[in-house]
């Protein structure tokens, strides 16, 4: 079973809270069908910048998220995060 998020949505995934602004749905050539998810992560009152993910289900989405998550935490706590 699918599902399907309307944005826009807050989830929170890995203790960040992940905004989902816009998603759009594209079909390739070869007729796969494939989603633009733009969206930010909030982490300890820090915001990322707003991204882009290319995904064919939610699985993909949240692997993706759970991926992006990590690197902003580690931006934020090595510093390299202003």
């Amino acid at each position: 079973m699918s599902r399907v998020i309307v944005p826009p949505a807050i989830i929170e995934l890995d203790g960040a809270k992940v905004y989902i602004l816009e998603t759009t749905k594209r079909k390739w050539l070869d007729g796969r069908i494939h989603y633009i998810v733009s969206c930010f992560v909030e982490w300890k009152g820090k915001r990322s910048q707003t991204f882009d993910l290319d995904v064919t289900s939610n699985e993909e989405l949240i692997a993706k998220l759970k991926t992006e998550i990590a690197k902003f935490k580690l931006m934020i706590m090595t510093g390299a995060f202003k």
